[in-house]
């Protein structure tokens, strides 16, 4: 019989109820057995208290103690713990489609993959402006059903376990706290042979907290995932002097392209405007990186 471990880092965030009353309620296949671990990171009993409102999950669930407030350790922990030959991760903070589980296994079996990544579509609260909805800034769009990639993230996420154990691969600890974590868990996989593609159909959802939704998030969001990426392209990808003149000259050129486009929409396509800033920001935050600035933070 197969077997499968849902892995979930938190901090017991009131959003975790949901998260695994979606998993309750999600289809199963028949011949799969599923267990479901929870690293907590947090500092008291509020994932124990989440799970109890979620009451009754129809699998295992364990609760492994972490306490270290680094989403690299909690992750950790769940390899650790995990014991399914199957491997998916999920945030605290996304629920499932219905039909989520039976497509991400379909993708891996269509596709012969050992990753596939599925995507995480942002539910916007009430109120916000048409034009932000439009631009959708907090989605990440990874491409059609089958397409190949080097990289990929933890949120929406299924993995053939043998390849973790076999290279022991682990999420980097001294990135738990900033970022990027996840692209350089991926590339590491990848470059021991792992095929690694996306689905377009395997439907997870989140909140976009009403903090979250203004320009001065987005500004920051961009930005600090331009500088991670830059400090993992510089470290790892672009290993001579001539490639990181390169990396940075063509950043330079895109944020300037983008931003100069982005001020000649914000009359008329305010969305088309808060794109192209975001891909001009991004790219500013590969030049920050450049400079050893400190990256932008988050709340």
């Amino acid at each position: 019989m197969n077997t499968l471990t849902i892995a979930i880092a938190s901090t017991g965030r009131a959003t975790l109820t949901r998260t695994l009353r979606s998993l309750a309620d999600m289809r199963r296949p028949a011949d799969l057995t599923i267990d479901l671990v929870v690293a907590d990171d947090g500092a008291g009993f509020d994932v124990a208290t989440r799970i109890a409102e979620a009451a009754p999950v129809p699998f295992t669930v364990r609760i492994v103690p972490v306490r270290q407030r680094n989403v690299s350790a909690a992750r950790n922990a769940c390899l650790d713990a995990a014991n399914g030959a199957l491997l998916a991760f999920l945030d605290d903070d996304e629920w499932v489609a219905v039909d989520w589980l039976e497509r991400m296994l379909a993708a891996m079996h269509d596709y012969d993959a050992d990753c596939v990544f599925g995507p995480v579509y942002p539910v916007y609260p009430v109120g916000t402006p048409d034009w932000i909805v439009a631009a959708n800034p907090l989605h990440v769009d990874w491409g059609v059903r089958g397409r190949r990639v080097s990289v990929g993230r933890s949120g929406n996420t299924l993995i053939k376990r043998s390849l973790i154990s076999r290279h022991g691969v682990r999420f980097d600890e001294a990135l738990g706290r900033t970022g990027g974590e996840d692209t350089l868990f991926f590339h590491t996989l990848g470059c021991h042979g792992a095929k690694m593609i996306v689905t377009d159909d395997a439907v997870v959802s989140e909140d976009a907290p009403p903090t979250r939704v203004n320009t001065t998030y987005f500004r920051r969001r961009a930005l600090r995932t331009g500088q991670i990426y830059a400090r993992f392209a510089t470290s790892r990808l672009c290993p001579t002097a001539v490639s990181r003149l390169t990396f940075f000259a063509g950043a330079s050129l895109k944020a300037f392209g983008a931003l100069i486009l982005a001020a000649a929409c914000y009359p008329f396509d305010r969305a088309a405007w808060l794109r192209l800033s975001m891909r001009g920001w991004m790219n500013v935050g590969k030049l920050r990186e450049l400079a050893r600035l400190p990256p932008s933070h988050m709340n």
